[in-house]
């Protein structure tokens, strides 16, 4: 059972003791969360001119869109001002920034179908992150930059939280999976990976679940959520943001989501810095997540 709470009041600590047990948390309006927004709703803007961003796609072929996104979308990831702005928000949410670290925020697009969907504008089949080798700690943080819709966000599949999905997750590896892309930008190859995956597809009656923030709003889930993009049929392109963290305590503790199916090696903690000064993971704990990849018999 999966228990949506709009703009509780409890503190940090019972938050994510409520989202490792498989709830999700909606803010309708934090006035950091929609600044965040402002200053990336300008930035697309400026990306896509003359176009407008949400029906840049009638005017740009799925090439030229990829090829915007390829040069925009690192520049907003490590745009000073974008990891300035998680960090208030955390903050403004009741976290300790000196005891959470965080990745940085990542844009996503969604445009309509018979648009780029694929690539820098992957739209992503049931998964959880966990299959992605994230800890079991993680909280995933989503907000939207313009009005969405049921018909253009993502949905959730409430049963599958704490529940074995069969999987392709075993044979991911955060280290390889890392290094195949380094190789991918130096080689100007296509990227071939096979992402992780159930092994066969949800039933049609499956529950799903879809909730829609308002722009200034946030949506807070595990890392071990099952969730989907819901294919785009709304018209216009979906622009969200969206980062991850965890807190130290957690991580020491190995207070978490259940993780029932993930067999992914390797971590991506890596990724996750300190609010406060951007220190890296403590290495004892890196050391304690850091799974390496089974060895074949022989080699």
């Amino acid at each position: 059972m999966v228990d949506v709470h709009i703009d509780p009041e409890f503190d940090d600590r019972e938050r994510r003791d409520r989202l490792f047990a498989g709830d999700v948390v909606v803010y309708t309006h934090v006035p950091e969360i929609a600044a965040f927004a402002e200053f990336a709703r300008g930035l697309i803007t400026e990306a896509f001119a003359p176009f407008e961003p949400r029906t840049v796609q009638e005017h740009r072929t799925p090439e030229e869109l990829a090829e915007i996104l390829i040069a925009f979308k690192p520049r907003f990831i490590h745009h000073p001002e974008s990891i300035a702005h998680v960090r208030r928000i955390v903050t403004a949410l009741g976290a300790d920034p000196a005891a959470v670290y965080a990745d940085v925020p990542k844009l996503r697009t969604a445009f309509p179908l018979g648009g780029l969907t694929t690539g820098i504008a992957y739209a992503f089949q049931p998964h959880r992150d966990t299959w992605y080798s994230a800890p079991l700690q993680q909280l995933n943080w989503w907000l939207p930059l313009w009005p969405v819709a049921p018909s253009n966000v993502m949905e959730f599949y409430p049963r599958g939280f704490g529940r074995e999905v069969p999987n392709t997750s075993s044979s991911y590896d955060y280290t390889e999976w890392n290094a195949w892309r380094s190789r991918m930008s130096e080689l100007n190859t296509r990227d071939t990976r096979v992402q992780p995956a159930p092994v066969a597809p949800l039933p049609p009656d499956e529950p799903r679940l879809c909730l829609v923030p308002p722009v200034g709003g946030v949506m807070l889930f595990s890392g071990d959520q099952l969730h989907a993009s819901i294919p785009n049929t709304s018209g216009v392109a979906r622009y969200s943001v969206d980062f991850r963290t965890v807190d130290v305590a957690d991580l020491r503790s190995g207070r978490g989501a259940p993780g029932v199916d993930v067999a992914a090696t390797g971590t991506s903690l890596g990724d996750f810095h300190r609010m406060t000064d951007g220190a890296a993971v403590p290495d004892d704990v890196m050391a304690a997540f850091d799974r390496p990849a089974a060895v074949p018999h022989g080699v």
